[in-house]
């Protein structure tokens, strides 16, 4: 699998790198061990690295999306970073199927790339590799653009293939951001929504921050890399986000729009202010001589993405598919749902008030069927995860019955053999306590496939066949991003034996046992 992906790395870099004239030290120091997803040139012979981000979804829906949390339950930071729902997709289809990805640069942009994109083509120095600051959020747009409009008029073939040359950089969103920072699909979700990315080791391992710099930016890519292979994720300098901040309302985003905002840190902050979810406001423009506010530790991390509608089919196929997610099943028919009969009566209504009253009721209706699916989705995954675990225990414990079950006779058979009483009453304490640890498994096992049929039982019963499917090919994504071999080959191996089930839902216990251990 590493080898599959280092391979693909190498592809993807090889064109783009081909008008590369800088050493790669001074755009990928980390490439030498693991090279990265991406390298797209930059004016004066430089380049950029890349990392991709996979965000399983179901591809072949434009609408749909990955629900995630983002943020943290501590109280005194809540109104800026508490726990809220938010939704994302990435940009263009990913390598397998049920992914899609977004690029994400893996280094905060360096001085010698900055000056590049202004036409400053002085060969860089060591030096030069810092982290660039100084800059105002509408200075880094203008450096996104100035890298854009490179690109798109001066290599658009190095844009990796599945952007069909429609791509272009910009300040990364928050939710991208954080879910990057966090190690997106490729963590173990148990893992995810830790305060930060790394389990063990030391703060100053991965981020330069007070007590590891001298209050100035420094090189980039001298920390160790996230589980991504992004560099300086904590610390160094802080990174200008795309949207303007908002308060945590409990939950939610706040309407009021507010100043810019940074995320991660600097070499400034304190140990204890470095942490995935942590933001920063800063005004736009200073309050002071009225220009926009630049702070020396502000920089940048660029996103590669593009428009969501980028051609007329692709906008087709989201109208198409809107229509379809909302249309109003069963109406004016013997099979008339709720909310076709709500929509009859929206069609029928005369008085403006009583319709927008009625609209805004067939709204709410359709919210709450939304997150009912939503909900049913994740429920699903949850279920399928519990299956593929039971499925792997019991593959254990049919090991494990058999390795007791040969020890025991292998005791039984010394136990005929032996002359020595003290021996004989040894072996046969040692088999009673066997045949006992051996009853126990199987009560074990017996309780595991009670639960298996549960868990098969609310995939089936009732259940939309191409929810479950759907949640399936989710949790295949999310499993296969995060290389939990294992779990996914057991997880084939339950969905093998739900499909069985739904054929034959009145098999026997003893049926059911035999189709798993079969399997």
């Amino acid at each position: 699998m590493r080898a599959a992906t280092v391979a693909l790395s190498l592809l993807l870099a090889a064109p783009a790198a081909a008008g590369v004239t800088w050493d790669r030290d001074q755009y990928d120091p980390g490439g030498a061990t693991s090279p990265a997803d991406l390298i797209l040139p930059m004016p004066c012979g430089g380049a950029m690295a890349f990392q991709r981000v996979v965000v399983p979804v179901e591809a072949d829906n434009p609408l749909a999306d990955r629900r995630i949390r983002v943020g943290q339950s501590d109280p005194e930071t809540g109104y800026s970073d508490y726990l809220r729902t938010a939704y994302l997709r990435g940009a263009f289809p990913g390598p397998a199927p049920g992914d899609s990805v977004y690029y994400i640069a893996r280094y905060e942009m360096t001085r010698a790339q900055g000056r590049a994109l202004t036409g400053d083509c002085s060969p860089p120095k060591r030096i030069d590799r810092t982290a660039l600051g100084g800059l105002s959020w509408f200075r880094a747009v203008e450096l996104s653009q100035l890298y854009s409009e490179w690109l798109l008029t001066e290599a658009r073939d190095a844009l990796p293939p599945e952007t069909d040359g429609r791509a272009y950089l910009r300040l990364p969103t928050e939710t991208e951001w954080e879910f990057a920072a966090r190690g997106g699909a490729a963590v173990d979700p148990t893992v995810f929504p830790s305060r930060r990315f790394f389990g063990e080791g030391d703060l100053l391992d991965y981020a330069k921050v007070v007590g590891s710099a001298r209050g100035a930016l420094l090189p980039v890519g001298l920390t160790r890399p996230n589980p991504l292979g992004l560099y300086d994720v904590y610390g160094n300098a802080e990174e200008l986000m795309l949207e303007p901040y908002r308060l945590n309302a409990v939950g939610r985003e706040h309407g009021q729009a507010g100043g810019l905002v940074t995320r991660g840190g600097s070499v400034l902050s304190a140990p204890a202010q470095v942490y995935s979810a942590e933001r920063t406001e800063y005004p736009l423009y200073s309050a002071s001589d009225g220009t926009a506010t630049a702070g020396e530790t502000f920089g940048l991390r660029l996103v590669l993405s593009r428009s969501v509608a980028w051609s007329d089919p692709v906008l087709r196929e989201i109208k198409a598919g809107w229509i379809a997610r909302t249309e109003d099943t069963g109406r004016g028919g013997a099979d008339q749902t709720p909310l076709g009969t709500l929509t009859e009566m929206i069609d029928e209504e005369i008085d403006p008030r009583r319709k927008a009253a009625l609209q805004e009721l067939q709204l709410e209706v359709r919210r709450s069927a939304e997150e009912a699916t939503a909900a049913f989705g994740e429920a699903a995954k949850s279920n399928l995860l519990n299956g593929a675990v039971l499925v792997g225990a019991m593959l254990a414990g049919r090991l494990e019955e058999a390795r007791m079950s040969s020890e025991l006779i292998g005791i039984a058979d010394q136990t005929r053999l032996c002359t020595r009483p003290e021996q004989c009453a040894a072996l046969r304490g040692a088999g009673g306590q066997l045949m006992t640890k051996l009853a126990t498994l199987r009560e074990v096992q017996k309780t595991y496939l009670l639960s298996l049929r549960s868990a098969v039982e609310s995939l089936t019963e009732g259940a939309d066949p191409q929810l479950t499917d759907d949640a399936l090919r989710l949790l295949q994504g999310e499993l296969s991003a995060s290389s939990q071999r294992q779990i996914l080959d057991n997880l084939t191996r339950f969905s093998a034996v739900l499909d069985a089930y739904r054929d034959h839902p009145d098999m026997s216990e003893d049926e059911l046992h035999a189709l798993v251990l079969s399997r």
